[in-house]
């Protein structure tokens, strides 16, 4: 025997229709629900191909990142070895600078020492010539 969804309505003591059982038919029912089926069906196909699209797109768009990831590793490691040669390069170039100076020092010292000495006695004065 087929009941209406609301039972309660069934057994509710106002006025009740005797025939109401007879006139209700399941297959009315049947085909409702039966295309309600179909229909649901129908999305669950079109939201799985939409879940296989985007999970192969975030599968596409992953592979891209990960070779632009190699690629900006990549570009690290040469920043990094060019890093250490201008770092190589400041070190030779304050050592340089120390050396210049001490050479200046040298030449004022020599400079002090040449004039202490007699005239006859001075040597020629020294000439540091850059170029």
């Amino acid at each position: 025997m087929f009941l209406p969804v609301m039972r309660g309505t069934l057994s509710l003591p106002a006025n009740r229709d005797p025939e109401v059982l007879e006139r209700l038919h399941p297959n009315h029912m049947i085909n409702m629900c039966s295309r309600l089926q179909s229909h649901f069906n129908t999305c669950a196909t079109q939201v799985a191909a939409e879940q296989q699209q985007i999970t192969n797109k975030i599968k596409e768009v992953d592979q891209e990142i990960s070779s632009a990831l190699a690629q900006l590793v990549q570009k690290q490691k040469l920043y990094t070895s060019y890093a250490e040669t201008f770092s190589k390069v400041r070190v030779i170039s304050q050592q340089l600078t120390r050396c210049n100076d001490i050479l200046n020092q040298n030449i004022e010292s020599m400079e002090y020492l040449n004039n202490l000495l007699e005239v006859e006695d001075r040597l020629e004065p020294f000439v540091w010539k850059t170029e």
